[in-house]
């Protein structure tokens, strides 16, 4: 398939493709500022490189940056700026990787980083030029890898999702048949880049030719201001974010909004009335990294009624429950589309798909009669908290190299403002201080993972074969 970014600058070379404050850029100035990058990265020789990782907040420099790797064919492993070093080192081990482009004010956390090659994107602009127009991807092999992004998994060791064109594509084009935009939107992008949530924005910008209302962070004010002028006309939102442009509303949306896209977790009754009554249309979504964004959503006209579902799958992805024979029976949510990843990088993929090549999506759910889907929980006991994911196992881990802690266990607990926060209960042979194990947590692992909440207990309930009863530790917060 032709270059995304070069057709999309062909076909409508003059319309918005992305402004910032009070910059702004057509699709033939966006091309322009990101062959200036290509140019400095060829330049420095990066064009040789098979992957790249690349951390930063949500700037134009790092738009353009993401989008001159691509040009190049470079794989791009986005890093999560709320890690913590250890987890960023663990990261670039695992996906061999030799350099980190990365913003400037994350040099003071990095400056510890010895195992890989640092460029910040200042210096990038800095570093001399050559030409990279025979560099640059004429066409997008749709099988080939394009980006990758860690989730961590039942075990507690991250995996890095791999993400292929063909994954963005089918996306981009399953969620337009659903949900629609037109060239005549802006989203609002406010949620990390480096989530499949801000990813897959920037890549249905190229693919629908629609403009994007970038932030470097979100704010409820500003933002609501850009919905009430006309300026943007869809958002993505978690709950929190939701909850937030609900109480910092003080005029009608434009006429030219559309939608705002929620995912990250389920939202309160309460919640979606008031949305309701202020004729904002929320669009419920249930995905993940590995399927390169929403596969199931549910339209504002079902909100109420079917309040607790996350919808119907969207037109191109087959669901199904399995081992299930009757409606309402819950089972493991399987799913068939091409928007799928092939797999976890360094790993072989034989559990996560059945013999028919369904994919495990590690969730347990049921569909009803009308085949709205309800996710009742994860089999991965995954928490929620503002749209980010917390694995208590991965958490577990760290807790337990702390001095004097025998074994721990982590769980959500619900929280009006995230959602949920984790919660861990610890079973010591020793007095232990909190505060410094709340501290040492701190060190190891990005802040939304430690617990809010530290409960001693004598020792934790278990089956018969050994597994954590954390429905009961659920009764004791």
């Amino acid at each position: 398939m032709d270059n995304w970014l070069q057709k999309r600058a062909l076909l409508t070379p003059k319309r918005m493709a992305l402004s910032f404050k009070q910059q702004s850029w057509n699709f033939t100035e966006l091309k322009q500022q990101v062959i200036k990058v290509c140019n400095h990265l060829v330049g420095s020789n990066i064009q040789k490189l098979q992957r790249v990782a690349i951390l930063g907040n949500n700037t134009p420099q790092l738009y353009f940056t993401i989008l001159a790797l691509q040009q190049l064919g470079i794989e791009i492993v986005f890093i999560n700026k709320n890690l913590a070093l250890p987890e960023i080192h663990y990261q670039l081990q695992d996906a061999q990787i030799s350099l980190l482009i990365y913003a400037d004010e994350f040099q003071n956390k990095l400056q510890k980083l010895a195992s890989v090659t640092l460029i910040s994107l200042n210096n990038l602009m800095r570093a001399k030029t050559s030409d990279a127009a025979d560099f640059i991807k004429s066409e997008f092999d749709l099988n080939q890898v394009t980006s990758i992004m860690y989730t961590s998994g039942t075990t507690g060791k991250p995996k890095g999702v791999l993400q292929t064109y063909r994954n963005h594509w089918s996306s981009a084009i399953g969620a337009n048949l659903n949900l629609p935009v037109t060239a005549k939107d802006t989203w609002i992008c406010a949620v990390p880049l480096f989530h499949i949530s801000g990813f897959s924005i920037m890549m249905r910008s190229l693919i629908y030719g629609m403009s994007v209302r970038l932030y470097d962070h979100f704010d409820e004010e500003s933002i609501n201001h850009d919905l009430i002028t006309g300026v943007g006309t869809i958002i993505s939102v978690v709950p929190y974010m939701l909850k937030k442009l609900l109480s910092k509303k003080s005029e009608p949306y434009s006429s030219y909004f559309s939608y705002m896209l929620l995912g990250g977790g389920e939202i309160d009754i309460a919640t979606l009335q008031a949305c309701r009554d202020e004729q904002i249309n929320v669009i419920q979504s249930y995905g993940m990294t590995e399927t390169a964004s929403q596969v199931v959503a549910l339209n504002p006209i079902d909100a109420i009624n079917k309040i607790g579902s996350v919808g119907k799958p969207l037109f191109p992805v087959s669901l199904k429950i399995a081992d299930s024979i009757a409606l309402n029976q819950v089972g493991q949510v399987l799913l068939k589309a091409a928007n799928i990843s092939p797999g976890y990088l360094n790993e072989t993929n034989h559990n996560q798909f059945t013999s028919e090549g369904w994919f495990k999506t590690g969730d347990l759910g049921y569909l009803d009669s009308d085949g709205f889907l309800y996710l009742k929980s994860r089999l991965s006991e995954l928490i929620i908290s503002g749209g980010e994911n917390i694995y208590p196992r991965e958490v577990e881990n760290v807790i337990n190299q702390f001095p004097g802690i025998v074994e721990s266990a982590v769980i959500g607990k619900q929280n009006s403002t995230w959602g949920s926060v984790p919660v861990a209960f610890i079973v010591t042979n020793k007095v232990i201080n909190l505060q410094q194990l709340s501290d040492y947590l701190t060190s190891k692992m990005a802040k939304y993972k430690v617990p809010k909440q530290f409960i001693l207990i004598d020792e934790l309930p278990k089956t018969n074969n050994g597994k954590i009863r954390r429905k009961l530790l659920q009764s004791k917060i």
